[in-house]
């Protein structure tokens, strides 16, 4: 019995000053007590470093998670750029080769006795010295030796010098073993050119030849190359006084280092 009072009485003050917790927490108080003043302080920066850390990792996760998207997002991106420019290259090509070849109908329209065998340059001889070219077309096809090597607009290459079954050699204009007779478009002065080491046509004409810089070039049609031709325009003319003659520079207008496609031009079509 006296248990059960004590117990009574612990019950009855707890519920008094729960109830006076209440009412002082109704009247709207603005300052924290004693109490609880001294656990904010002991509290507040505990919670301060806890949520910034919180906060930290929190971040930390969530930039990670971006890189990672932006990481796939940027190889997504790359493998279309290599993808377009590879499309790109296709697309240039084949209007490369539809130019070369609408050149050539016109080429072959302007000169209707023009027989044109299309060929395509697998190799070139090793070796600095010599400009030999080796394509796919020989003797099965109807190539001979001597027939003329151009580009679908009537630029002269070279001419064939070696002729197998399926395949044919030929020596272009730059060879220094070259040699090809030419006449200045503007005058009509003619000359005889041939390759030099750098890469150049010179020509060598008469020292009363009338020819100045950029002056376009033709083969006249007295050697073994067919005539009207073009080789190129004149880059410098040198006079030679003592020796009576000029020695021009020609820049030819085929680039030698990207020859891919050619036309053989056969000997004695004209």
């Amino acid at each position: 019995k006296l248990f059960r009072n004590k117990l009574l009485l612990i019950v009855i003050i707890i519920s008094i000053i729960l109830l006076a917790g209440i009412i002082m927490t109704s009247q709207g108080r603005t300052r924290p007590t004693i109490i609880e003043g001294l656990l904010g302080r002991i509290i507040s920066p505990v919670q301060k470093t806890v949520y910034s850390v919180g906060r930290f990792f929190g971040d930390t996760f969530s930039n990670l998670s971006e890189l990672r998207t932006l990481k796939r997002e940027n190889e997504e991106l790359e493998k279309e750029i290599l993808a377009l420019r590879d499309e790109n290259r296709r697309l240039i090509r084949h209007e490369v080769e539809n130019i070369g070849y609408r050149r050539a109908l016109d080429f072959k329209n302007d000169n209707n006795n023009v027989e044109l065998i299309g060929a395509n340059v697998t190799g070139k001889d090793p070796g600095n010295w010599f400009d030999i070219y080796t394509i796919d077309k020989g003797q099965n096809d109807g190539v001979n030796q001597n027939d003329a090597i151009v580009l679908g607009y009537g630029y002269l290459v070279g001419k064939v010098i070696e002729v197998g079954p399926n395949y044919s050699k030929f020596i272009a204009l730059t060879d220094q073993r070259s040699s090809v007779s030419i006449v200045v478009n503007r005058t009509r002065a003619q000359g005889i050119a041939k390759g030099n080491s750098d890469n150049d046509i010179v020509a060598i004409m008469p020292i009363e030849a009338d020819i100045s810089e950029k002056d376009d070039i033709f083969t006249s049609g007295y050697s073994t190359y067919p005539k009207d031709l073009y080789l190129g325009k004149v880059k410098s003319v040198e006079k030679q006084e003592r020796k009576l003659q000029k020695v021009v520079i020609i820049e030819p207008a085929v680039d030698f280092n990207k020859l891919e496609d050619v036309f053989v031009l056969k000997a004695g079509v004209r």
